[in-house]
């Protein structure tokens, strides 16, 4: 692929990217990754420019749109696009919580003994995690998880360094490797007890930071899910896993398919909502009053649309 950036005053970086696959014009508006322009490899980027100014009055439309979702959606802890000091993401495991350090004497970079640091020869920032228990769900018994009653708290402190691309890309990529870390301990354990209870056969399994998808299943069996994962709540994360399973016995999305989905979702919120949870109980009465054919998958799916990749 090639590509050329163009700056436009209301909207942005515009990419300009040639495809050899692409046989016609196309634009994508993404709430993350911006305007993309895709150009037929023999076609010109002037072509691909004259396209995009066409457009330009529904591309703006559509990004002050994205723009207004992606907001709420961060107020509702569903999407996470930029971190400062006091962002908080919550996990099925975890609730983290971004902390700017004030630099105190003695200590330059703020933290005066630094635990788990994250930083690499890549950032020169001295990223650090403290960890600590919130809740022993050994003791208590609490046999579903939560994002709204984390196991752990995590903070992720960081030093007084100016706002700027710099900083956001360490603090993302700090994220990241905390929920690939969640992902690889939670995952694969439930992925191996619904795969026990419904009769499963997976060759292998996968965690990945993928930016258009949750997860996928390839006709060997080898299952790769996304690590965001870990960020939906357990009903709607199993939803994926189950969705996953059911695709080693059909590889399409035909009916066979999702009657298969639908009898794993209705048996698993069933088994969750006996557990006491709030959220699965409201999830699972409203899946009971539903008139759609298949009522328990279509309600978990809508549910998965809510939150974003990041």
């Amino acid at each position: 692929m090639k590509e050329k950036i163009y700056t436009d005053t209301e909207i942005g970086e515009i990419r300009l990217v040639k495809n050899a696959r692409s046989r016609r014009l196309s634009i994508r508006v993404h709430p993350v990754r911006g305007v993309t322009v895709t150009i037929p490899w023999l076609m010109r980027y002037d072509d691909g420019m004259k396209f995009f100014l066409r457009k330009r009055d529904w591309v703006l439309s559509t990004v002050r749109r994205q723009g207004e979702r992606l907001r709420q959606a961060e107020k509702d802890g569903m999407a996470v696009s930029s971190i400062h000091d006091g962002t908080v993401v919550r996990t099925l495991l975890s609730e983290i919580v971004f902390v700017r350090d004030v630099p105190a004497a003695g200590h330059p970079s703020g933290i005066p003994g630094a635990f788990g640091v994250l930083s690499d020869s890549s950032s020169p920032l001295r990223i650090s995690v403290r960890s600590s228990l919130v809740e022993d769900v050994k003791l208590t018994g609490r046999l579903y998880l939560s994002l709204d009653r984390p196991i752990s708290r995590k903070e992720v402190h960081y030093p007084c360094a100016p706002d700027g691309p710099a900083l956001s890309a360490a603090l993302m990529k700090a994220l990241v490797k905390i929920l690939r870390d969640e992902a690889r301990s939670l995952l694969p354990v439930k992925l191996r007890f619904f795969a026990e209870r419904y009769g499963f056969c997976y060759n292998g399994v996968t965690i990945k930071h993928n930016s258009s998808n949750w997860g996928s299943c390839s006709t060997l069996g080898n299952i790769n899910l996304n690590l965001n994962l870990v960020r939906l709540p357990e009903p709607v994360c199993d939803y994926v896993l189950l969705h996953e399973l059911a695709h080693l016995r059909h590889h399409d999305h035909g009916p066979e398919f999702h009657d298969l989905l639908e009898r794993l979702c209705s048996d698993n919120l069933t088994r969750l909502s006996s557990l006491g949870d709030p959220y699965v109980t409201t999830l699972f009465s409203s899946a009971r009053r539903s008139r759609a054919s298949r009522p328990f998958s279509r309600i978990l799916s809508l549910e998965t649309k809510k939150y974003r990749l990041l």
